[in-house]
């Protein structure tokens, strides 16, 4: 594999770049008018994910657009919920929910085992076409959800404010919770290595509801299963290192258990000051981030002031990922994208020379 751009996995590793690389979570999304009509066409969120073609559409639009230094394949963290059984839909304007929900131990007995291969075989053939319509421009990267977060839809049967019913089910069935979470666990595993070997340079594991858990909660119920999927996952491929990334929202307080995991790369959010993110971890393996994403919605001027920030903040050297704290919001200029994108490219050589 010889990549045109191959700047994303060597800041993972923390090999010297040219340049700080970018690429932006929900890079593929409803801020871009491209984006929108292909959902349209599709006809809904799901089918749009379902559909190889689509999906491969929808992940090469920003690259279209934007000088990014990665590619994300287009699908959902619930797959994986939908393949056991649990008959994700979504609502309009209220986000996924599941026709099943779990509540008891039986519940979680009862879910379907399944081969990431054959079972979410969309996703497999999204990921080879994307790889090969990509044309070795850019890496892809491949994702999925920790084993924390899905159980939070599982439990919840959707998203939640304050993830009552998930955090009931985990302190008053433990021992039912930890077996989904291992069910889970398991099939994150087989799902991101299908991913690999269907293409995907690097993966994230997306763990977006881990930052509500308290410290032990955290250590026992998120971050100890992604650890198991780390220990478990293709580590090259193709004569290729395979980097993972991992991603606790509000995660800072955990840095450093985080970054012993084994990963390559620790995402952060915005609430965390990059530079001290650095000093508690840097020396173990590289950061991804991490402006807020509502600066998006401020200027170019204020845009460009901001990527500056973050790139001092960060200082002179490898293994920064640019990127925002989570995803962008539907309702962003593409325009300052642009704006965000050029300026992390423009300053950041002198940090590199």
């Amino acid at each position: 594999m010889t990549l045109k751009n191959d700047r994303f996995l060597k800041a993972l590793l923390r090999e010297d770049v040219d340049v700080t690389p970018v690429w932006m979570m929900r890079q593929a999304g409803r801020y871009l008018p491209e984006y929108r009509a292909t959902r349209q066409r599709a006809g809904n969120f799901l089918n749009l994910c379902k559909s190889p073609e689509m999906a491969c559409e929808v992940a090469l639009q920003p690259l279209e657009r934007y000088d990014f230094d990665a590619a994300i394949l287009f699908s959902d963290i619930l797959t994986i919920p939908d393949a056991m059984g649990q008959g994700l839909y979504f609502e309009e304007g209220e986000g996924p929910r599941f026709k099943k929900v779990i509540r008891t131990a039986a519940d979680v007995e009862k879910l379907s085992t399944i081969s990431a291969q054959s079972d979410l075989a969309y996703v497999m053939d999204a990921v080879a076409l994307t790889r090969k319509e990509l044309n070795d421009s850019v890496p892809l990267i491949g994702f999925s959800g920790s084993p924390w977060t899905l159980a939070t839809y599982m439990i919840e049967g959707g998203g939640s404010k304050d993830f009552r019913v998930a955090k009931e089910f985990m302190y008053n069935n433990p021992e039912a919770m930890h077996l989904l979470l291992d069910k889970l666990a398991e099939a994150i595993t087989d799902y991101l290595n299908s991913q690999i070997r269907a293409g995907a340079q690097a993966v994230q594991i997306f763990d977006t509801w881990g930052g509500i858990l308290t410290t032990s909660s955290y250590l026992t119920f998120s971050l100890r299963y992604m650890q198991k999927i780390v220990a478990n996952l293709v580590k090259n491929n193709n004569g290729n290192q395979v980097p993972i990334i991992l991603f606790t929202k509000n995660g800072g307080l955990w840095l450093e258990s985080i970054a012993d995991v084994g990963a390559q790369a620790v995402g952060l959010d915005w609430t965390i000051e990059i530079g001290q993110a650095r000093k508690r971890i840097g020396q173990t393996c590289a950061l991804q981030g991490n402006m807020d994403p509502s600066i998006l919605y401020a200027s170019p001027t204020v845009i460009r002031a901001e990527v500056g920030n973050i790139l001092d903040c960060f200082g002179a050297g490898n293994g920064h990922v640019f990127n925002l704290g989570h995803g962008i919001t539907p309702d962003v200029n593409p325009d300052h994208v642009n704006a965000f994108v050029d300026a992390v490219h423009e300053l950041s050589p002198k940090y590199h020379s």
